[in-house]
């Protein structure tokens, strides 16, 4: 019997020491299981010691506070062990818990319907009081029960350990055998063929206490669930894939599957080709991909086995959307800046070209923009490069493109476009500018703007630059006639 007292008091430090170390609900549930089997053992250690029959009945209704329990407990934390960060359907949850309240209830009310024991008898084998019952439909009904509910559990942790990484099969074999242990004392007791009516259930439970204090601290159990994924990993916005040596999907996050994966197709155990076909297994660190007009960047990590060896590879797609933006953007106008304005613009001068297309650049810079700063302070003269931005974006082409040179100059690249059509395109955005600025709702700002324009047939050897300094030239142009103007540059040198 003490071996059943050191027993409980072990199942118990198991249970709390468990929950110290990692709060999910596959650790709930083991925890629920240790307690329940705790209060099984202590219980039944009190019964067999008491010598008095009314003692006995008292502690045998004891036990099934935790008995009905136990079964139920195993049940779920083996399902949330082999699913963790999935999703468990509830009814998979709430109807072992209510069989098992069912079952309490139905034991604990026994004396007024003797459903579960069809009567008690005490008599005395070695030394031991021992009760002798008969058993009632609902007791065969959990018999049944709980065999099903070991078998089940078995075969889950059959299932994962044929696909689960070789470095963490020992894990699950502890489990295993942890979880069948009961099942041959269990089956023994209840057909009767142990000899003096000893439930030895209790001690086979609190051998399989011990084998779980193996798992958890000799494997570590908790930390190092195979398939597992923390509420972090499950809710986080960044895509988490998990591929083995095949590169098959092993693992997949909600943000992976919604991003990257084929719709109304479980990605699981399937090449990432063939489900998420922009993931592919080669990509390498650094790399970025656009998907859904999101920007996401790739870190690519090799999971690593004994030897040296890879089992598999560990894909994370960061979401850099916004990052992405705010290196391309201006901060203050949103348009392009200075760098990315250039490099969409030599992608376009690369289209243009294989089909030698015409292409111009304007070149706008505000007249006395110093005189904004100087009269209504800074803030003001932000406001104003603000609404500027948003004047010259709004009055060109969706494809065409606007971007911030430096301090208050703009310059836009119109494809398609031949130099006179982007001199009318830039005598209208001049008139644009006319118009009042409201700056705060008291100050109210006037401003122009001189236009530079160049332009010609886009073929493989035009140069960016050549076209920027050609619209440069016409904006000085435009700048010594008297401002506030639009000049095309003529070809000439000046």
């Amino acid at each position: 019997m003490y071996f059943l007292f050191i027993g409980s008091v072990a199942m118990v430090s198991l249970g709390v020491l468990a929950l110290f170390r990692r709060r999910s609900p596959v650790v709930v549930f083991f925890v629920l299981l240790v307690f329940s089997s705790a209060v099984y053992a202590f219980s039944y250690a009190m019964e067999v010691t008491r010598h008095v029959p009314e003692a006995i009945r008292i502690w045998s209704r004891v036990e099934y506070m935790g008995i009905p329990y136990i079964t139920t407990f195993l049940f779920l934390f083996v399902l949330h062990f082999v699913n963790t960060g999935r999703r468990i359907p509830k009814v998979l949850i709430v109807l072992p818990l209510l069989f098992s309240v069912t079952i309490m209830i139905i034991r604990q009310t026994n004396q007024f319907h003797w459903q579960y024991y069809t009567g008690m008898t005490f008599e005395n084998y070695d030394g031991f009081m021992i009760m002798k019952v008969g058993k009632g439909l609902w007791y065969w009904i959990f018999a049944g029960y709980n065999v099903l509910g070991i078998v089940l559990s078995a075969l889950l942790i059959v299932a994962y350990l044929i696909r689960a990484p070789r470095a963490n099969r020992q894990q699950g074999v502890l489990l295993l055998l942890g979880s069948i242990l009961p099942i041959i004392p269990y089956i023994v007791y209840v057909t009767g063929l142990f000899p003096g009516r000893v439930d030895i259930i209790p001690a086979a439970i609190t051998l399989s206490t011990f084998v779980f204090y193996i798992a958890v601290f000799r494997y570590n159990l908790f930390s190092l669930i195979p398939v597992g994924r923390d509420w972090l990993v499950e809710t986080m916005a960044d895509a988490v894939i998990v591929l083995n040596k095949q590169h098959c999907v092993a693992d997949a996050n909600p943000s992976a599957r919604r991003e990257f994966g084929l719709e109304g197709i479980d990605p699981m155990g399937h090449e990432v080709s063939d489900v998420m076909p922009l993931l592919d297994s080669a990509l390498a660190s650094g790399e970025r991909l656009k998907v859904n007009d999101k920007v996401w960047e790739i870190t690519r990590t090799p999971l690593p086995f004994t030897r040296g060896r890879t089992e598999g590879i560990l894909i994370v797609a960061h979401d850099v959307t916004e990052l992405e933006r705010m290196a391309r953007e201006d901060m203050l106008t949103g348009l392009l800046n200075r760098h990315s304005w250039d490099e969409a613009v030599k992608t376009e001068l690369l289209r243009l070209s294989r089909h030698e297309r015409f292409g111009s650049v304007l070149f706008a810079d505000l007249d006395h923009f110093k005189n904004v700063n100087d009269s209504h302070g800074h803030a003001a003269g932000d406001a104003v490069l603000k609404t500027v931005g948003k004047v010259l974006k709004d009055g060109v082409r969706r494809p065409d493109l606007v971007g911030r040179y430096g301090g208050e100059e703009f310059v836009i690249f119109l494809p398609e476009s031949r130099p006179e059509e982007a001199v009318e395109v830039a005598e209208r955005l001049r008139i644009d500018l006319m118009e009042e600025i409201d700056v705060d709702g008291s100050v109210v700002v006037s401003v122009t703007g001189s236009f530079g324009v160049s332009g010609c047939l886009i073929i493989t050897d035009t140069r960016l630059e050549d076209l920027v300094n050609a619209a440069d030239k016409a904006l000085f142009k435009s700048k010594q006639s008297g401002r506030n103007r639009v000049s095309l540059h003529n070809g000439e040198s000046e």
